[in-house]
């Protein structure tokens, strides 16, 4: 039989961790926030003072502090997909494929250039790339330098190299896969349904779970300030929260 949870139990110390799941509008099943790294709880409260009549006369009774905002702040460190889905769309994205190629085949002209700057070649995976002006073959590593994996190509200022060229690329490239993402009219704030569970560091089932309707917004984004790269989260109720509270370990 399971241990109620009283106090002096280890798992009424509410010593907690969490877990947030969300549920942009419109789409089924949720998608987890990553690693909470840090968590509090940030409600909005109003002090209000109650006057009441009594025998003709006015008093003040006890003051009531109402919650005007349930929300919270989340620190993560982790930053996937999902999550740059999340912080900037308000429905799916659309698959986009980058189709293999094998050198000669892949092109790309770059036209009055200038020298000293980095270009894109409009692939990224590349494998092999030559870069030519008229029918001079340019010299990797002197004339230009590229990155192949992020399909950038870098042109110096040389003999071979000056303002206004036009460069004839041939290349090759991996076959790659793209999700493409548009902003949502509402910058900023993504609504949805939320669920989210928090845990004492002894336990892995929820001591605490608290499910709503509301809107997600970035306060903080990915910044690296230590061993991790961090960013932080608002997640704001739109209703009232239904909170369950686990009474037995």
């Amino acid at each position: 039989m399971p241990t109620t949870i009283t106090l002096g139990h280890i798992e009424a110390h509410e010593k907690l961790t969490a877990k947030v799941y969300f549920r942009p509008s419109g789409q089924t099943g949720y998608v987890s926030l990553g690693n909470i790294k840090e968590y509090n709880e940030a409600h909005e409260f109003t002090a209000v003072t109650r006057v009441i009549a009594e025998h003709g006369f006015r008093r003040t009774s006890d003051e009531q502090v109402d919650v005007t905002t349930y929300a919270w702040e989340f620190t993560l460190d982790e930053f996937d997909a999902n999550l740059v889905k999340l912080l900037t769309l308000g429905s799916q994205g659309s698959t986009v494929q980058q189709a293999a190629a094998t050198a000669p085949a892949g092109t790309a002209t770059l036209t009055s250039i200038k020298t000293n700057r980095w270009y894109s070649v409009g692939k990224v995976g590349l494998d092999t790339l030559v870069a030519k002006i008229g029918v001079t073959t340019l010299t990797e590593g002197t004339d230009y330098d590229v990155d192949l994996d992020a399909g950038m190509i870098y042109l110096h200022s040389t003999a071979q190299v000056t303002d206004g060229a036009n460069v004839a690329l041939t290349f090759g490239n991996d076959a790659v896969d793209f999700e493409v993402f548009t902003p949502m009219n509402d910058l900023g704030q993504l609504r949805g349904d939320f669920i989210l569970s928090e845990f004492n560091q002894h336990s892995k089932s929820p001591l605490k779970t608290s499910t709503f309707t509301g809107t997600l917004r970035p306060t903080e984004f990915p910044a690296q300030t230590g061993e991790f790269a961090t960013w932080k989260l608002r997640v704001m109720a739109a209703t009232k929260p239904t909170v369950q509270k686990r009474s037995a370990a």
